[in-house]
């Protein structure tokens, strides 16, 4: 099995939430640099658990408030959506429905309230991984 963790000096993060976070600090440079201290990605090993936690808090609030209410019913000709609107949620939602298999159709073969769901899903359980950053513990060591 894959592992599905990044690894860093103070944290561990699932690798899906931090890929969310790694595009809103991306797309937020200056909330990056300015409230998280993040100029460059090395800086990313400086953060606390809390501050992990904290970003995370920050980009559920992104998904939920920005990028949510941006969905919208895709066909198989339609490019992908990008960041001026759903972007992130989008690759997120499609990298759930992969892991978790539960919806029996892809994305595109969706309508709006089941996208919706699914988007909805996809934040939900970013809640259960943002409770489950932690610290680094001896079996970690040799992943950093």
């Amino acid at each position: 099995m894959r592992n599905q963790f990044k690894y860093f000096f103070n944290a561990v993060v699932h690798e899906d939430l931090f890929f969310t976070i790694y595009d809103y600090l991306r797309f937020h440079p200056q909330v990056a640099r300015e409230y998280y201290k993040v100029l460059t990605i090395d800086d990313l090993d400086k953060m606390s658990v809390e501050d992990w936690k904290d970003v995370a808090e920050d980009v559920i609030y992104w998904l939920e408030h920005d990028q949510l209410p941006k969905v919208y019913v895709l066909n198989d000709d339609d490019n992908s959506p990008g960041m001026d609107t759903w972007g992130t949620l989008y690759y997120q939602t499609l990298a759930y429905m992969g892991r978790k298999k539960i919806y029996g159709k892809t994305i595109r073969q969706m309508e709006l309230g089941e996208i919706v769901k699914a988007c909805r899903d996809c934040i939900e359980d970013f809640k259960d991984l943002r409770d489950e950053i932690r610290e680094l513990n001896d079996n970690d060591l040799d992943k950093i």
